[in-house]
């Protein structure tokens, strides 16, 4: 090969590697920018987590030999900072057993659950 033909094949190599480069930057991008969105039953499930724990950590302090609760349902309305939540709660005590409706507001990421009623 003569000095001319090294010289673009050298370019040639250059270009291809900054297409490559350029694209493996937008593939990079695109993989981390598009955040999977909850599906409703996702939040579902989430709600009545949230709920459960916080009902165990407030409540009862973490003593589940006084009190056992079980989320049944969770009927919620996703406001713009948070979740308004109607719960189905099964509470079982040592002579009570009893399904009731609680009220309460959460935050959009599940940490935080303000009781109403």
């Amino acid at each position: 090969m003569n000095i001319k033909g090294n010289k673009t094949f050298l370019s040639f190599i250059k270009i291809l590697f900054m297409k490559c480069r350029t694209l493996m930057v937008v593939i990079i991008a695109c993989l981390f920018s598009c955040k999977e969105k909850n599906t409703s039953e996702d939040v579902r499930m989430q709600l009545m987590k949230s709920m459960q724990t916080y009902l165990y950590k407030v409540q009862v302090n973490n003593d589940s030999s006084v009190v056992k609760y079980h989320v049944n349902n969770v009927i919620y309305f996703e406001d713009t900072n948070r979740y308004i939540c109607e719960f189905t709660v099964n509470m079982k005590e040592r002579k009570l057993d009893t399904t009731g409706i609680m009220k309460a507001n959460v935050s959009k990421d599940f940490k935080t659950v303000t009781r109403l009623y």
